[in-house]
């Protein structure tokens, strides 16, 4: 920790000396070119020797960590066919009473600061190649040295892996890590989706070779100040990643309480191996929130299904890339679905194809027509019967896939509120259940609500066919909710 302290002091030093050569203030002096060039060189030689050390760190033995079975989903016994709200209920007369309910809040819209990298210029002149990256409807160039290419690992034990990572530090591969950034930043993509790019690349890089994708794939990630590492799973090599959210079903390592999510062979079992230090700098954890829509390629279709509610024929747009994009995301916490950013085009559907439903109704009969809409026109069906295993949606998927249900009609209901209205709304999360509440602050509405920050949310329960706005079945009613907030 003090050598790190030391090296970050004198690195500062040094940025101060290019910036301020001096700081007399009664007469700036002029400095040299030769002498800007010259601290230039020596800064890259320090930062060589800071990592000249990493590679001889990652000859050594490399440290046996137990490797964990991916957590399964919490809810993994929702009812098999859509339930019904409670008649009994109605009998009571209480949607005019007020029932303050209990809750835990577990999430909320996340502020994802953006990555501030630095692009350093290399020392001499390297040749370089472009390559062709299919991603998403897209081909992206980006630059890589020509001379990395033909380079391979020749085993997977510890002397190997620095050999290799020691001939990519040599390579000068800062014109690759700019590309990358460029593109990043092009398409909008966040952590979890520049991960998924470098992965696109490293496998363009080196088609059908796995321990070399690993391995440059984490290089990349390093110099992109990303807290990820290389890990030896019994004879082939994998990339562990910090993503600092909780991923489903997905194997792990704790490495100074840090999980490290497997990728390369997420569910393989076996004896893993990985070094101790990780790479100075590299602290950055991976963050799955999505707070802007990707922009990917291909062309919107629109997705349409007859509604009798409506009277006519609902047609939402869609981007197949997007569908594919989701589809590959690791299975996360329920937050990050619920919060992600909405693709513009979509919202912009939504908002010219529901509107009609609600127009000039009062805010109560309006919600209760966008329930009864979501209870009445999707056909629900649990994720295991319909793709085998548990699967929560983007908002968008819910018009992709034939049927959805409780987590996903939530999501929908409260990003469809939002998108209409403006209004603040959060999920209530039960052992076996999804519903909504919604924050209406320009009149009250009664039934069951919760208080959360001084605000009053209505429960409104898009799956249970037959509740209306307050409406709650009895099976939850004396339970305390885990609240996720998706406030705008």
């Amino acid at each position: 920790m003090k050598r790190r302290l030391h090296y970050i002091i004198v690195c500062a030093v040094l940025i101060l000396a290019l910036q301020f050569p001096t700081l007399n203030t009664a007469k700036a002096q002029v400095v040299p070119d030769s002498y800007r060039k010259q601290k230039q060189v020596e800064m890259l030689q320090f930062t060589d020797s800071i990592h000249d050390e990493f590679v001889r760190y990652l000859e050594h033995l490399w440290t046996e960590y137990q490797l964990f079975e991916g957590e399964l989903f919490p809810l993994d016994n929702k009812p098999v066919t859509q339930p019904h709200i409670d008649t009994s209920y109605h009998n009571e007369d209480t949607l005019k009473t007020d029932r303050l309910m209990q809750y835990e809040e577990i999430g909320t819209m996340q502020e994802v600061e953006e990555p501030v990298i630095a692009h350093p210029s290399a020392i001499g002149n390297t040749q370089m190649r472009d390559y062709s990256i299919p991603f998403y409807g897209r081909r992206l160039s980006v630059a890589f040295p020509a001379k990395v290419a033909g380079i391979t690992l020749s085993g997977i034990g510890e002397r190997q892996v620095a050999h290799y990572w020691k001939r990519l530090l040599e390579s000068h591969v800062d014109r690759c890590v700019a590309s990358l950034d460029r593109q990043r930043r092009d398409l909008y993509l966040n952590d979890w989706g520049f991960f998924d790019l470098i992965r696109h690349f490293s496998a363009t890089v080196y088609p059908n070779r796995a321990n070399e994708q690993a391995v440059l794939s984490v290089f990349l990630l390093d110099a992109l100040h990303y807290d990820a590492r290389v890990g030896r799973l019994d004879d082939r090599l994998v990339m562990l990643i910090n993503t600092g959210s909780l991923l489903y079903e997905t194997n792990y390592v704790e490495i100074d309480g840090a999980r490290y999510y497997v990728f390369g062979d997420m569910q393989r079992k076996g004896r893993l191996y990985t070094y101790d230090r990780q790479m100075s700098r590299a602290d950055r954890p991976i963050d799955m929130h999505l707070t802007h829509s990707p922009r990917l390629g291909g062309a919107l279709s629109a997705k349409s299904f007859s509604s009798s509610l409506a009277g006519h024929t609902i047609a939402v747009l869609v981007n197949q890339p997007l569908m594919d994009f989701y589809s590959n995301y690791p299975p996360t916490e329920l937050s990050i679905y619920a919060t992600a950013a909405l693709e513009e085009a979509f919202a912009a559907s939504i908002e010219r194809e529901f509107r009609p439903l609600v127009k000039g109704k009062k805010a109560s009969d309006a919600l209760n027509t966008l329930l009864l809409f979501m209870q009445q026109e999707f056909k629900y069906q649990t994720d295991t019967k319909q793709f085998g295993h548990e699967k929560n949606f983007f908002c968008e998927e819910n018009f992709y896939y034939p049927a959805n249900d409780c987590e996903d009609r939530a999501i929908l209901f409260a990003r469809i509120v939002q998108v209409l209205f403006g209004y603040d709304a959060a999920l209530l999360e039960y052992d076996d259940h999804v519903a909504a509440a919604v924050h209406v602050p320009d009149g009250k509405v009664g039934g069951y609500y919760f208080d959360i920050h001084g605000k009053r949310y209505t429960v409104c329960d898009p799956t249970c066919i037959g509740a209306v706005v307050g409406d709650l079945s009895s099976k939850y009613r004396n339970k305390k909710a885990n609240i996720i907030l998706i406030n705008r």
